[in-house]
């Protein structure tokens, strides 16, 4: 049985972690998995809690050269055959620790984008590091293998969803829900996403808007929102620990980021039995098929956006037929059963076993 490790720097909010532990849970059933933890002290419970029993968890501590240090120790003792590494940082302490070692390392690229350092840094790594790199998306593909990374050695491994919940149909009600979920960071956009929601407030009343996340520029988020006029409908959560909840009282997914890979929270909405309004970047539109299951707008365009979210404010059948069709489209691309399918056979090509 094949000894895999998967690397994170840190087990804390975010879609790269929390697909991290996706994947140490789907590989378990055909081989020995390592959940590794660069740094110890910054863990989330509840991502523990989500790593099956036959997982085993090594963490590291102290600081970085010792941190190292115990991950090249790890490695020459336990041997595992393969590491897939998350991220920039988890990348680098992986390569440098299996260095001499006969463990290899694939590394990981979770967006369709990367700030100059990172992108540097992660081409280096892929190319004379790793013997392959997992991208979650063919945008991501495409943008890195013309930007200094060697084409042959991405792999696209979509992220998946799991678990899928059942298709309910939403009540009726007095009002309609728009919602979005994401960090605070340039980013989101969140600017273009408060513009639309006021653009298309001002056609319906009953237009709603909760705003989920946390980050550096939630000031400006407040701000922006107090600027267009459209406080009286808008509740911000920052950390909540009802997303869930949120989700599922919510009728409306927005979406209005200026880069993604594949995007966790828009699998979020689909799960939730939303249409989706999102723009066009990164594999969105793997997700969103314009006119099917949502709309596809472009960056920055608020106008398009309040126009297709009136649109479907305006029809509730629209809305719960784009909302099946979400659900429809998330089971037959994005289960669990097929990310681990895609993982195993490049175990199986890179490891001729």
């Amino acid at each position: 049985m094949p000894k895999i490790g998967i690397c994170v720097k840190n087990l804390t909010s975010g879609g790269a972690e929390k697909q991290a532990v996706m994947l140490a849970n789907a590989l378990v059933p055909r081989h020995d998995v390592a959940f590794i933890i660069l740094n110890g002290e910054k863990v989330h419970e509840k991502y523990i809690d989500m790593l099956v029993p036959q997982v085993r968890i090594i963490k590291f501590d102290g600081e970085r050269k010792e941190r190292l240090a115990q991950y090249r120790q790890y490695i020459r003792t336990a041997a595992p055959d393969l590491i897939f590494s998350y991220l920039t940082a988890a990348n680098y302490y992986s390569v440098r620790a299996s260095r001499g070692t006969a463990t290899r390392v694939v590394t990981g690229i979770r967006n369709s984008k990367l700030p100059l350092t990172k992108h540097i840094a992660d081409a280096i790594l892929s190319r004379w590091g790793g013997v392959a790199s997992v991208s979650n998306c063919e945008s991501g593909k495409r943008h890195f293998a013309a930007t200094g990374f060697k084409r042959s050695k991405i792999e696209v491994i979509p992220n998946c969803f799991d678990p899928i919940d059942d298709y309910r149909e939403r009540p009726e009600k007095d009002t309609v829900d728009v919602i979005t979920v994401g960090r605070f960071v340039a980013q989101k956009d969140y600017h273009t996403a408060i513009r639309a929601v006021a653009e298309a407030a001002r056609g319906i009343p009953k237009l709603r808007f909760t705003v989920i996340g946390y980050g550096e520029l939630e000031a400006q988020v407040r701000g922006w929102v107090s600027e267009a006029g459209i406080n009286d409908i808008t509740r911000i959560l920052i950390n909540s620990d009802h997303i869930s909840e949120e989700l599922r009282n919510a009728d409306i997914y927005l979406s209005t980021s200026l880069f993604e890979g594949i995007s966790n929270s828009i699998m979020e909405g689909m799960n939730a039995d939303m249409p989706v309004v999102a723009t066009s970047v990164g594999d969105n539109e793997v997700l969103v098929e314009h006119g099917y299951n949502g709309y596809i707008d472009a960056t920055g365009d608020y106008v398009s956006m309040a126009r297709h979210i009136v649109e479907l404010a305006s029809d509730a059948s629209l809305r719960r037929e784009m909302g099946r069709r979400s659900k429809q489209r998330l089971k037959a691309k994005f289960t669990k059963e097929l990310f681990a399918e895609r993982y195993n056979e490049l175990i199986t090509k890179l490891l001729g076993r």
